[in-house]
């Protein structure tokens, strides 16, 4: 019986260490209506990137008309929205990052690392925000909403200017890779 006390004894001073551990980081674990709004900005980010690496570097100067963003200007559109939002939801934009300078004088390939880039920005910003910080009415964009509204506006301009490039690229007879 004395040892079966001593086993547990050891095993309770061993396991206590781990339960404080798990128990600090259930408190970090990230809310489901945030990891929703991720899964939306990586299902855009994946079609967003199959077009961007689909489109010739030639086309990314391409504008269906004169004073509408080119390919080009989409996908920094889109990478200055990231950080900006995602500076918004309170993860500041890494110093050196200008959002409404980027992928000036940029290359095909530079943009898209820009572009991956601002994405694992914005979806860190979400994944950082608490779900009573989410709930927490803010001033944005002229109106008053729950902080969470404005991480949905992250995903939702995501898929907004995948519809963009969407039609650019159909324009240009690009089939997106995911309708082969």
């Amino acid at each position: 019986m004395k040892s079966l006390s001593k086993t547990l004894l050891v095993a309770t001073a061993i396991a206590l260490p781990f339960s404080a551990f798990a128990a600090h980081h259930k408190n970090h674990e990230v809310p489901m209506a945030n990891q929703l709004i991720v899964m939306s900005l990586g299902a855009a980010e994946d079609k967003v990137l199959q077009l961007a690496d689909a489109i010739p570097s030639s086309k990314y100067d391409y504008t269906p008309m004169e004073g509408v963003s080119n390919v080009g200007e989409v996908l920094m559109h889109l990478a200055g929205a990231n950080y900006f939002i995602g500076s918004m939801l309170g993860h500041e934009v890494p110093e050196g990052i200008n959002p409404r300078e980027l992928g000036k004088d940029a290359d095909k390939a530079a943009m898209i690392e820009i572009y991956k880039a601002s994405v694992k920005h914005a979806k860190k910003a979400v994944k950082m925000v608490s779900a009573d910080a989410m709930a927490e009415e803010i001033e944005f964009f002229g109106m008053t909403a729950p902080r969470g509204r404005l991480a949905l506006i992250a995903a939702d301009h995501q898929h907004e200017h995948l519809g963009q490039l969407i039609a650019y690229a159909r324009a240009n007879k690009i089939v997106p890779p995911w309708s082969e």
